[in-house]
């Protein structure tokens, strides 16, 4: 009962996750037509402001794809690469003091430590082979044990 009521929820939660995922997919490639149907080249060359502004708008949308990958890869590096983006967007879009600057460039490299001396890959990838051994008990108390016959045992 107690295990059921786990599983039901899980299953809940993945379903909500892969329409967050696929909402932002659609949103992502919406925002990306409109960007490019709608920059004036012209602009680009004459206004600086406007650059920035579409600068801006294409880390955003690189940012909500790299949000997908993240919903959908269940990675620490993943996590790791959508903070990075999202802290050098920051940096690279907008102006800010040198204070912050100097507080972003630290989380950057504060990110980069984290990725290169703390992550160990190999934890992530054990926890996925686990989780598609699961996935495959299930599937086999699911379905029962429907194999196909090698085909010397059919004749």
């Amino acid at each position: 009962m107690n295990s059921d009521v786990r599983d039901k929820i899980s299953t809940a939660s993945t379903a909500i996750e892969v329409t967050l995922g696929a909402v932002i997919l659609i949103a992502c490639i919406v925002a990306s037509l409109g960007m490019v149907f709608t920059t004036d080249t012209q602009q680009l060359f004459i206004s600086p402001d406007y650059l920035q502004a579409r600068l801006s708008d294409a880390c955003l949308i690189i940012i909500g794809i790299e949000l997908i990958k993240m919903i959908t890869s269940y990675t620490i590096d993943s996590v790791v690469d959508v903070m990075l983006l999202a802290i050098a967007r920051q940096m690279v879009v907008e102006h800010t003091t040198p204070v912050e600057n100097l507080m972003m460039v630290v989380a950057v490299g504060i990110l980069f430590v984290i990725r290169k001396y703390l992550y160990v890959s190999y934890l992530d990838s054990r926890r996925r082979k686990r989780e598609a051994r699961v996935a495959a008990a299930i599937r086999e108390e699911v379905f029962g044990s429907v194999r196909a016959k090698p085909a010397e045992e059919e004749d």
